[in-house]
């Protein structure tokens, strides 16, 4: 037994094709065309068939129509009125699956290309900052035990997306068309165009410091504007931000500030470095394998780092490749 069609969708059909569709009505037609079954579409028959009023195409219509599909001028032989039904029925099927082709056209391959982002994560295992550069150009100092995941493709989707775990400073890059987001990074979001800022984010504390800029940070439907010698922290207990004064240059120093060691294996210190530098190929030498370091080290600068080891012990003990 066939189906009913759906009175209202046919209405609408009809009215598609006679082009008299309203915004709204075509939004909804739009709509109910997704949310059915192919089976549940009305053919033009039934279509034809809400009106009893007979349709009469003039010459000039009909050679426009016949010409828009086919391309070639129409033959003037007179041929039976179900023919020329046949013709037009065919052709608005086609008019209609070409604009199903383009509606689908639109929605399916944005999907697909956010499907085949992979996710890229940098760790920082080391006792060290590691120093990052972005796709965008945006610049990241990730301290130690941190990592930072880039959730989208900067040059393609709408958001530059990323998650942190731990402590970093960031400087965005500026693009006033993508907004750089940090998500699922503690007990707020984080929303910029381009600044500069230091942002911990760990289960026993999340916590930003804005150098320069402004930054929006939100929890759920709840978002305070940062602006730059402010810092601010999520009260869980009071459920309200609570933004205060904050020292910029203490908090930015610490992207290459002066690290401590106590007791700490060279061949360790040696590990984190190549770890961050894997292009120097640095080696210590046999002797000193062995042996440990108790002193400060600069986080960022391997050329001073690699001078205070080697006047610590009175010799090269590290070389480069």
């Amino acid at each position: 037994m066939a189906k009913m069609m759906d009175p209202k969708l046919a209405a609408l059909y009809k009215k598609y094709l006679l082009g008299e569709l309203t915004p709204q009505e075509k939004t909804i037609f739009l709509d109910l065309l997704t949310a059915c079954d192919e089976e549940d579409l009305p053919s033009l028959e039934e279509v034809i068939a809400l009106d009893d009023n007979v349709c009469d195409l003039n010459k000039s219509t009909s050679d426009h129509i016949f010409y828009m599909i086919t391309g070639t001028e129409l033959n003037t032989t007179v041929q039976p009125i179900w023919r020329r039904w046949r013709v037009l029925i065919s052709a608005a099927a086609a008019l209609l699956l070409i604009s199903f082709a383009f509606l689908f056209w639109d929605i399916v391959p944005s999907t697909q290309t956010e499907s085949k982002y992979k996710v890229v994560k940098y760790t920082n295992p080391t006792k060290f900052v590691k120093q990052l550069t972005l796709s965008d150009g945006t610049q990241i100092a990730l301290r130690q035990g941190a990592y930072v995941e880039i959730l989208s493709d900067f040059n393609t989707d709408s958001l530059r997306r990323v998650k942190l775990s731990g402590e970093a400073f960031f400087e965005v890059a500026k693009n006033p068309e993508k907004a750089f987001v940090i998500v699922n990074s503690g007990d707020f979001d984080v929303r910029v165009l381009g600044t500069a800022f230091n942002l911990i984010c760990s289960p026993q504390r999340s916590c930003l410091v804005l150098s320069h800029g402004k930054v929006k940070v939100s929890h759920g439907k709840q978002y305070s504007i940062v602006h730059p010698g402010q810092q601010v922290a999520y009260d869980k207990r009071e459920k309200q931000f609570d933004v205060s004064i904050a020292d910029t240059v203490i908090s930015s120093n610490g992207k290459d500030d002066l690290l401590s060691f106590n007791n700490v294996p060279l061949s360790q210190i040696v590990a984190d470095l190549n770890n961050l530098y894997p292009d120097q190929n640095l080696r210590l030498i046999d002797s000193f394998q062995a042996a440990s370091y108790t002193g400060y080290l600069p986080a960022s600068d391997l050329e001073k780092s690699l001078k205070i080891l080697n006047t610590a012990f009175n010799q090269t003990i590290i070389h480069k490749k």
